[in-house]
């Protein structure tokens, strides 16, 4: 923010009786001090200051000196640090029309001289010794002194400002404000030089502060440089739509950078614009009630926030203006839910889990999140201790919740208001102290409010002083002007705030990620369950008996216990025999109830498959429009028929899902039929329609994971049937490549290179295979991988050297044996263990078996006949 001022300033005599008492007794020792060198009361002067709002202005004691015909004048001190409460300034005027003026740890606030105007500073911590100084000058000035009358005093100043303007406007310190030229304001300019004299100078005046004499302010004066405090602050200039955009930018680009090394680019553009619309609907909610000067900022390893500024603004503007974060973001996710297609790229499917789950998660009644700040504002807010209890419940929640999660992020946010934690329990004292000893505390008489404030802070021993104080005081001044919320906005708050929490989830229950959403809340259900057969006996109709049915299924099968799962779903199916049951109804518990039985551990594929044809079978018997089921039927069929080996009946029911309108629409399920068809050819031994099926399903694939999967179960298809002429030129594409495939993990890109490997030793391409071994082994160790996964990759590379270079071989078999007995707790039986895992890397065809045996590696099987 920055300062606006004003071009002319105004200055009058007045009355003694017109300044405040108060105002007078912060005045009293100094003017009694001054009487003692020879001063005398000559004037009280009212002035404006150039860079303040205060309509009233700062009221000046006037003395002076007869025999130095000098001027002091005494002012409240503004700067709240020094420890003095007053300003006095000593001012001679000359006969050659110039001014001698001598004040106290201010020179560094002139930023340029004015001609016919002597500014000296000592910097010194009593009194005396400012006047001593003054003396001193005067001094070394042969001019004759003039006196001056009050009026001509007071003008003098005046006259003093507009001079220093014009000077600063023509060393553009400063510029004009407005159009009409009656205001001023800093340029960068003369800001960063403003900034660059008041660092040079607060060194002198930290001599100041540590020689004055120690005593604590008087009440007067901590009331009087409050209220002058307060109209300072009014006069800052509030910060144009240029200046905002330019610190949004800077603080994105240190958030980006502060969360660059922990995810990707396009995460990280994905986050940040989740961000940007939670905050900007909290930006569109002030806008619309009033607040003003708003803002939005990024928070490096936190997030984002959005702030503004209203008076008196009620409790159910605030609330709305809570709410308006997270709402705007949990409408567009879960509106996107109904239409996202199942194919639709990562990126997308990113956004709108992110757009759930972080505005959802926002709504936590935890503080800083606007759940608790609502939750603060409604409930906790007047009353001071219940509100530092919550304050530190919320510490404990996301210190637990950061632990559970490992989630650093959540951990700093703990750490940071643990930090808070102290002066969060002296606000809550300070708050309760004023209520008990001041219950009736006239809200419109703000110097009454502030003595209780002060004095509080006094009774109490608060560790707070100067600028602190200031900003404490500040903001319980503005907690006890607060008007509490009225019951109805009170209930207003908690119909939103519960129509968010209960009705997102809902609605998201209603869309196609319904089950998913089944199947991430399940486990977190309470062990005990629900009473099931008491709420199944109590249902009122056949329907409402087989939703609870369904519901008890559901609980039980996500909950992991497929039995009780299989219990419930097969009483549901024998429910859907009743009458007013739709076939969808039935249809959906015959889907459910085939799936239970396939997870479940039984062998009891057969009726599975069974309900599954049923399901079918209804589809085209009552000839359903809704097909949103169809594809899981086919899916999941086709999986029990592998699952049996019968593959030829697979291959029939992926034809027949082909052939259905809605799965060809859907790409992502085309591509998982063509992955299925390609496995079941496979297995057929029909390898050129099987290698067409799995080619045909990356081609089809949307999603980098899946086409990722089909992918390697493509190489895996290669090696397994002895193609390594064909294995080896897609690993070598995928691997190294123009076209090379992106997204792959360290331990993906390390097992796809040990294939290539393979398939270069099976080709007798024995120097190909060692490049590739020893690249991919520093490759591992550049990347600070354990010794105990290199072994696998050293286990080929003898293999590799036994083939063509037994000396060599023998100095890879020395250094396996050392990685063996110096990796820390790896027993023999360990490390035959960690390479028996690994096995599933390396081809099952009988040949590679027999390779491996020529090879000595027998070992691999020798403690368990078992294979991965």
């Amino acid at each position: 923010m920055q300062f606006r001022g004003k071009l002319e300033v105004s200055s009058d005599v007045v009355d003694e009786g017109e300044v405040d008492q108060s105002y007078r007794r912060v005045l009293t020792p100094d003017i009694d001090e001054l009487s003692e060198y020879g001063f005398a009361k000559f004037c009280w002067m009212r002035y404006s200051e150039g860079f303040s709002r205060d309509e009233e202005g700062v009221y000046a004691c006037v003395m002076y000196h007869p025999d130095e015909r000098t001027y002091a004048f005494l002012t409240l001190q503004s700067d709240l640090g020094v420890g003095r409460e007053t300003l006095a300034t000593f001012i001679t005027y000359l006969d050659d029309g110039d001014v001698l003026e001598t004040m106290n740890g201010g020179r560094h606030c002139i930023l340029a001289d004015v001609t016919g105007y002597r500014i000296e500073d000592p910097y010194v911590a009593e009194l005396s010794q400012h006047w001593r100084a003054h003396q001193h000058h005067l001094a070394q000035s042969s001019a004759e002194r003039v006196e001056k009358t009050p009026q001509c005093v007071v003008e003098s100043g005046v006259a003093f400002y507009k001079a220093y303007i014009q000077e600063l406007l023509a060393q553009k310190v400063i510029k004009f404000a407005s159009p009409d030229k009656q205001s001023i304001r800093y340029t960068l300019a003369g800001a960063l030089r403003s900034q660059k004299m008041a660092r040079t100078g607060g060194k002198r005046l930290q001599k100041i502060i540590q020689d004055a004499p120690r005593h604590a302010p008087s009440l007067d004066y901590q009331i009087a440089s409050h209220v002058r405090m307060d109209a300072g602050l009014a006069g800052q200039e509030r910060t144009g739509w240029i200046g905002k955009a330019l610190l949004l930018l800077v603080s994105l680009g240190a958030f980006m950078l502060s969360f660059g090394f922990r995810m990707d680019a396009p995460v990280l553009l994905i986050l940040v614009a989740v961000l940007f619309l939670h905050e900007f609907g909290h930006l569109l909610a002030m806008k619309v009630c009033g607040f003003r000067d708003l803002q939005i900022l990024f928070i490096p390893f936190l997030g984002a926030a959005a702030r503004g500024d209203k008076d008196q603004a009620p409790a159910w503007q605030k609330v709305i203006v809570d709410l308006m974060g997270p709402a705007p973001g949990l409408i567009l996710g879960i509106a996107l839910c109904f239409y996202l297609p199942l194919d639709a790229p990562d990126w997308m499917t990113r956004a709108v889990f992110m757009l759930i789950v972080l505005n959802y998660f926002n709504l936590a009644p935890v503080q800083p999140l606007d759940g608790g700040q609502l939750w603060n504002l409604l409930f906790f807010r007047r009353w001071p201790m219940a509100q530092f209890i919550f304050f530190c419940l919320s510490i404990l929640a996301f210190a637990a919740f950061s632990w559970w999660s490992q989630e650093i992020v959540l951990g700093l946010v703990a750490l940071f208001w643990m930090y808070l934690l102290p002066n969060q329990w002296r606000q809550a004292r300070l708050f309760s102290h004023i209520r008990r000893k001041y219950p009736h505390l006239p809200q419109h008489d703000r110097p009454a409010r502030l003595a209780a404030a002060y004095e509080s802070v006094k009774e109490l021993k608060l560790p707070w002083s100067g600028a602190v104080a200031y900003q404490e005081v500040r903001a319980l001044m503005q907690r006890l002007t607060e008007k509490p919320p009225f019951a109805w906005e009170i209930l207003f708050g908690i119909t939103l705030y519960l129509t968010l929490v209960i009705g997102a989830p809902a609605a998201l229950m209603q869309t196609r990620y319904g089950e998913a959403l089944k199947d991430t809340v399940a486990p977190w259900l309470a062990e005990k369950g629900m009473n099931w057969d008491g709420q199944i006996a109590n249902a009122k109709s056949p329907r409402e008996r087989l939703s609870l049915l369904i519901a008890a299924g559901d609980y039980y099968f996500y909950s992991g216990d497929e039995a009780m799962a299989e219990k419930y779903y097969d009483l549901a199916l024998k429910e859907t025999e009743r009458k007013g049951i739709s076939p969808e109804e039935k249809i959906k518990v015959l889907y459910q109830l085939a799936q239970a039985l396939f997870m479940n551990t039984n062998d009891k594929e057969s009726v599975s498959i069974a309900y599954l044809q049923e399901a079918l079978r209804l589809y085209q018997k009552e000839r359903i429009q809704n097909g949103e089921l169809l594809p899981d039927i086919y899916e999941l069929l086709v999986e029990c028929y592998l699952f049996q080996s019968d593959y030829t009946s697979a291959l029939k029911n992926i034809d027949g899902a082909f052939a259905n309108s809605d799965i060809r629409r859907n790409e992502q399920r085309v591509a998982q039929l063509y992955m299925l068809k390609g496995n079941a050819l496979s297995e057929l031994h029909r390898v050129v329609e099987a290698e067409r099926a799995y080619i045909q399903g990356i081609k089809a694939s949307k999603s980098v994971d899946f086409k990722r999967t089909v992918e390697l179960r493509l190489l895996e298809f290669y090696l397994n049937e002895g193609l390594n002429d064909a294995a080896i030129k897609r690993l070598e594409s995928l691997l190294y490549g123009p076209k090379a495939f992106t997204g792959y993990t360290d331990g993906i890109s390390y097992n796809l290179n040990l294939r290539l490997a393979w398939a270069y030793y099976s080709k007798e391409r024995y120097i190909d295979a060692e490049i590739t071994l020893r690249s991919l082994l520093v490759d591992m160790t550049d990347a600070g991988l354990g010794d105990v996964s290199l072994l696998p990759a050293l286990e080929l590379l003898h293999i590799v050297q036994s083939a063509h270079d037994p000396w060599q071989a023998a100095g890879t078999r020395i250094w396996i044996e050392q990685i063996a007995e110096n990796t820390l707790d790896l027993a023999p039986d360990a490390y035959i263990d960690s390479l028996r895992e690994q096995l599933q890397y390396i081809p099952k065809s009988s040949r590679y078996r027999r390779k491996l045996a020529e090879a000595g590696l027998i070992s691999f099987g020798a403690n368990n006949t078992s294979e991965t």
